[in-house]
């Protein structure tokens, strides 16, 4: 039995009927101004959006205020429900943007989200010219085929993950010793129990970035997971990735972006991508900020690991902290009570597919 899709709209525009209208029987709207009156637990959801010029829609912070309110008299709102958006536009840009922010603030109030939960369609469609040069269809029919394919994984979400038992974790990072964001982490990690933790160093500006070899040359080097510029991400990376369930990067917010490392980091796993795609993986970051900027990262990670390289995101993803001076991680107010429910989250995750 296919499962209800219970649908948000956020706008509307005239290319959302024939999409929708192929899945109807599965698929439930439920108005913006009846939000929190409907159940949301153990739902699938879908938020369809659409942008007008400029990227404008002021009705997406009317729902997350609405949502947000009921939120706070129920933290388990969206308890065992997933997410997914579908985004169009009257301009080329915005769209990524604005679904990684709704995306970034449904994830906080508890809100999972697959991996690849994305589906745009900006004017033009120019965003599919790759995906048509090389299978041939129309922009216009791999936008239908990306929709359906969502559609699908969104409704057979719960069926993926039984029998799955996630305790094997990746730390993937490049902070210093006496770094307040791996202080913060190793917070977290007294409170994870009996998971299998493996760390790995990046170093200091030692990784090549990707250097676009080419489709061809890439996907040469994929079959063999392997990858051109080899060096620690081939010989230790890739291998830990493949093998991990759960992978946590450790993320100091320089200049409201990723560090070099990082972004290079996950630059090169396109190779491995190629070969192995990554919807059973699970992300999750320790950020923290000097000052401001923890929302940048926080949605660069989920532009980049969970809408493009396909990881799952689960609730709560993120640990944040603003923590400048060296040391200063332990002076943050209830810092350690937080670090504690951040593992305890990652824990009962895993305890929710032991169950399922």
């Amino acid at each position: 039995m296919m499962e209800a899709i219970k649908l948000i709209k956020i706008g509307a525009h005239k290319s959302w009927e024939a999409l929708l209208e192929k899945h109807k029987e599965y698929v439930e709207e439920i108005y913006a101004e009846d939000v929190g009156k409907e159940d949301l637990i153990n739902s699938r959801i879908l938020f369809a959006i659409h942008l007008k010029k400029f990227g404008t829609n002021p009705q997406i912070d009317l729902l997350v205020e609405k949502i947000a309110g009921q939120y706070e008299k129920n933290p388990d709102l969206f308890r065992n429900s997933v997410g997914a958006i579908f985004i169009s536009s009257e301009e080329e840009e915005y769209t990524k943007q604005t679904a990684s922010i709704l995306e970034y603030k449904m994830n906080k109030m508890g809100l999972r989200f697959l991996g690849r939960p994305i589906v745009e369609a900006p004017e033009g469609l120019n965003n599919y010219n790759s995906y048509s040069s090389r299978n041939g269809l129309t922009p216009e029919q791999n936008l239908e085929q990306q929709f359906d394919n969502l559609i699908h994984r969104l409704q057979a979400w719960s069926d993926s993950q039984q029998d799955k038992t996630f305790n094997r974790l990746l730390v993937l990072h490049s902070s210093n010793e006496d770094s307040n964001t791996l202080e913060l982490w190793r917070m977290a990690r007294r409170h994870l129990g009996d998971f299998f933790v493996e760390e790995i160093f990046l170093g200091n500006g030692e990784i090549l970035d990707c250097k676009d070899c080419g489709y061809k040359i890439c996907k040469h080097f994929a079959k063999q997971k392997s990858c051109f510029y080899g060096g620690i991400i081939v010989e230790e990376v890739y291998p830990s990735i493949a093998d991990a369930d759960i992978v946590v990067i450790l993320c100091p917010n320089y200049n409201d972006a990723l560090t070099a490392n990082i972004s290079a980091m996950i630059n090169r796993l396109t190779a491995l991508f190629r070969n192995q795609k990554f919807y059973d993986k699970k992300i999750y970051a320790v950020i923290v900020s000097g000052s401001s900027g923890t929302e940048a990262v926080g949605t660069q990670l989920i532009r980049a690991l969970n809408m493009n390289k396909t990881f799952q995101l689960p609730p709560h993803f993120s640990l944040s902290a603003i923590a400048n001076d060296k040391g200063s991680i332990h002076k943050v107010e209830g810092i350690h009570e937080r670090a504690k429910r951040f593992a305890e989250e990652i824990i009962l995750e895993n305890l929710q597919q032991k169950i399922n």
